[in-house]
């Protein structure tokens, strides 16, 4: 468990550091393109997004869960690797005209072509990389990332100081890739040299055409309300409801990113070790829930208010799709690890089969709601994620052999931090009407006193997650000692 929660730390190290990176980059290029630029890049990135959904084809998750990785396996997976990644270059790169055609416009056309780069680059160094990530090696991870994000933030802006306008995004994305597959070489693990290989290509592949269309499903899934609500409502819709859950995704950007980057390649090794730790399971599901339970009862109580300061008045439609979005994401966030179990031990297929029926369901049930209207759609969207999380319950039971029992004590415990939490909000709401943080001053009460009954909740009811918090206090402050005293902090 220790070098999990060293994983964890230095993966989501990784996460904030190239977020403040991102986000300052964000602020300087706004002031140094247009609109225009911009959104030709945007469109651009759409088609080559795409096609990079394509490229991965799960290959990189293969190499990260295999339990016998030879290496013939290794070159197998690189062979498809380059394979996809070229084929799918030369796709682009020839969609280009028609695709600058269509919207008239011969920027696009020209970043199609050029981001056609990174399509033969990034085959080069992923096979590598997914191996660190295996290894669990995420400090240099980190160090890769970090300082690929880097460089194409100075190489964006030089660009775009140097009057590249549109075409300084490119160049920025190219020596991100152009970094992070030169420092991806350099720590590759020692005596690995990647050439192509065939041999162990039907036993690569037997994975990858389960696990790359799971991607595309999913990724279908979750832009269904996006494309139905814009053919059968109307594009204020698609953008109220984008609202609402783009709201609830700030938890996934704050508190999940870090974690998902960790799970997959520590399920596996486990798993290669003999079997995912039970126990250890429950203790994720317990802080997990622990933090995400809270969170979205809060958001759900307070989305009047929180909507209204942070977006204005004209997105108050969204408030009631939120609140029914914040219960799907409850059901969803309690058995997300089981798809992570079963990708890590070997079951893919069960996975995908899943995937496919709840992710069709979804598109049936939002397809048959978008008839009466949005607050449907989110209903619809619940019912979709009840019926999900009723399915990962059962199976996650079966495959780790933990008894209903056990969850249910786990869950009654987060129930009650849930509600203990939730009362400052709900008195909040009671007192101030739907105008809490009208004063910043009410604003930073709420915080306080709602973190403070959550952190009660914690200690009284002696979750498992108290002891995490306390190793996290314990660290920082034995670093910050350790400054003090001018000691090493290694």
């Amino acid at each position: 468990m220790a070098s999990f929660r060293v994983s964890l730390a230095y993966s989501y190290l990784n996460k904030y550091v190239t977020l403040v990176i991102h986000f300052g980059t964000s602020i300087v290029m706004a002031r140094l393109l247009t609109p225009a630029d911009i959104g030709i890049y945007t469109v651009a990135a759409v088609f080559v997004g795409l096609g990079h959904l394509l490229r991965e084809f799960g290959i990189n998750e293969y190499v990260v869960q295999e339990k016998d990785l030879t290496p013939d396996r290794i070159r197998a997976a690189f062979t498809l690797n380059l394979l996809f990644g070229w084929s799918l270059a030369l796709i682009l790169y020839f969609a280009r005209t028609p695709i600058g055609n269509f919207y008239n416009s011969e920027g696009i056309r020209e970043v199609i072509g050029l981001l056609c780069i990174n399509f033969l680059l990034v085959p080069i160094g992923a096979i590598t990389f997914a191996h660190i990530r295996r290894e669990m090696r995420f400090h240099h991870t980190m160090v890769i990332q970090v300082a690929s994000t880097f460089v194409s933030a100075v190489v964006g802006i030089s660009a775009a100081l140097a009057g590249e306008a549109y075409r300084s995004l490119v160049w920025s994305a190219i020596a991100g890739t152009l970094t992070s597959v030169f420092l991806t070489l350099v720590y590759r693990p020692p005596g690995m040299l990647l050439l192509p290989g065939l041999r162990e290509i039907p036993h690569v592949f037997a994975f990858c055409r389960y696990a790359g269309p799971s991607e595309l499903i999913i990724h279908a899934g979750q832009t269904a309300p996006d494309w139905i609500l814009g053919k059968i409502l109307d594009m204020s819709a698609v953008g109220l409801y984008s609202r609402a859950l783009g709201t609830i995704n700030i938890f996934s950007k704050a508190f999940m990113e870090g974690l998902w980057g960790v799970i997959l390649p520590y399920f596996s090794k486990q798993h290669r070790e003999g079997a995912i730790d039970r126990e250890q399971y429950l203790f994720l599901v317990s802080c997990l829930t622990a933090i995400a339970w809270p969170f979205f009862a809060t958001l759900a109580v307070l989305a009047e208010p929180l909507i209204r300061i942070l977006f204005g008045e004209q997105w108050l439609e969204s408030v009631p799709v939120l609140r029914i979005l914040c219960f799907s994401a409850i059901l969803g966030y309690t058995t997300a690890l089981v798809d992570q179990v079963m990708r890590s031990s070997g079951r893919i297929r069960t996975s995908f089969r899943i995937i496919l029926g709840t992710q069709l369901l979804s598109v049936i049930a939002v397809l048959t709601a978008a008839q009466h209207g949005l607050v449907w759609v989110a209903v619809a969207t619940a019912s979709v994620s009840m019926v999900t999380f009723c399915i990962y319950q059962i199976v996650g039971q079966h495959i780790l052999n933990i008894r209903f029992i056990e969850f249910a004590r786990v869950y009654g415990k987060n129930m009650l931090i849930t509600g203990a939490t939730l009362m400052p909000s709900l008195a909040a709401m009671l007192t101030w009407g739907n105008a809490p943080f009208a004063l910043l001053l009410n604003a930073a009460a709420l915080v306080l006193v709602t973190g403070l009954a959550w952190v009660g909740a914690i200690w009284l009811l002696k979750s498992p997650l108290l002891g995490e918090l306390a190793a996290v206090l314990s660290h920082m402050e034995a670093w910050r000692r350790k400054r003090l005293s001018g000691g090493s902090t290694r």
